[in-house]
């Protein structure tokens, strides 16, 4: 119902005029209360039982989208997996869920499934699959443990989620929002979104955090991830991709962190908005 964002918008303290109100009250209604997946979504509530029997999660394939389960198991076997997993065979779909990480591979078969929903969405999920890569390896270099490296990627990932039921609006009201609307209330409606699909409580703080943010000596996991948004606009403003410059393998060396980062993208299935530039 279209009191739940209200309720939203008053738990936030947040003054949003009556013609924004609105809007966000249609878009709710038309958009974020009628979205299917393709799959019934609880399905996915035994990844958030780590005593789990392996026979309970491979089930969950025969549940989902098979070109979900593709990308998710080419993800898990990319050269660098979230950076420290070399290449391996994670053949089953148990495996793949278990070298990710339960609640991991939940929000990743999640962030899929709404990024695959309509053709018009794959520049933003482009650029969100980059920011969270990005972001994932700036945690690491900056010597973050493995698993507030993986909030970066997953903060980073679904930080624009909410632009999600804005385009789809568009598409189906056939009308353009104009980008104070959309920047304003994307925020907002990724948490409706983060909420009726039962993410972690962590990444509504990411939504929600709009400035630069320190820790006593240094960056925060949403310090980083602002940088990595940064790099990520900035690039597809000017390119329509993620362009970054980094030596390639030759003879004497196998792989280089450009060429990892290019095998990650290929296995998500958006090798084409990210371009590896040569030093000059």
């Amino acid at each position: 119902m279209s009191n739940n964002i209200e309720n939203l918008i008053a738990e936030l303290k947040w003054d949003v005029p009556e013609s924004d109100l609105a809007r966000l009250k249609d878009i709710y209604e038309k958009i974020i209360e009628t979205l299917t997946l393709g799959f019934d979504p609880s399905v996915l509530i035994i990844l958030d039982n780590e005593d789990a029997h392996q026979q309970e999660i491979e089930r969950i394939k025969f549940r989902i989208k098979e070109n979900i389960v593709a990308r998710l198991m080419a993800r898990a076997n990319s050269v660098v997996m979230f950076g420290k997993i070399k290449s391996g065979d994670a053949g089953s779909f148990t495996k793949v869920v278990l070298r990710m990480g339960m609640k991991t591979a939940k929000i990743y078969i999640l962030a899929l499934a709404l990024f695959l929903l309509d053709p018009a969405l794959e520049p933003l999920a482009a650029r969100s699959f980059s920011r969270a890569i990005l972001g994932h390896l700036l945690a690491e270099e900056l010597g973050f443990k493995s698993t507030m490296a993986e909030r970066v990627e997953m903060g980073g990932l679904l930080l624009e989620i909410g632009r999600i039921p804005l385009i789809l609006y568009e598409i189906k009201e056939s009308i353009s929002l104009d980008e104070r609307f959309t920047s304003t209330y994307h925020p907002l409606l990724g948490l409706t979104i983060l909420r009726k699909y039962e993410m972690p409580d962590y990444l509504e703080d990411t939504l929600l955090h709009d400035h630069f943010s320190l820790l006593h000596r240094s960056l925060s996991p949403r310090g980083v991830i602002g940088l990595a948004d940064l790099v990520v606009k900035d690039s597809f403003s000017r390119h329509g991709k993620f362009i970054f410059e980094s030596p390639v393998p030759d003879a004497t060396i196998e792989s280089t962190l450009g060429s990892n980062l290019m095998e990650q993208f290929s296995a998500i299935g958006y090798r084409k908005y990210v371009e590896l530039r040569r030093p000059s």
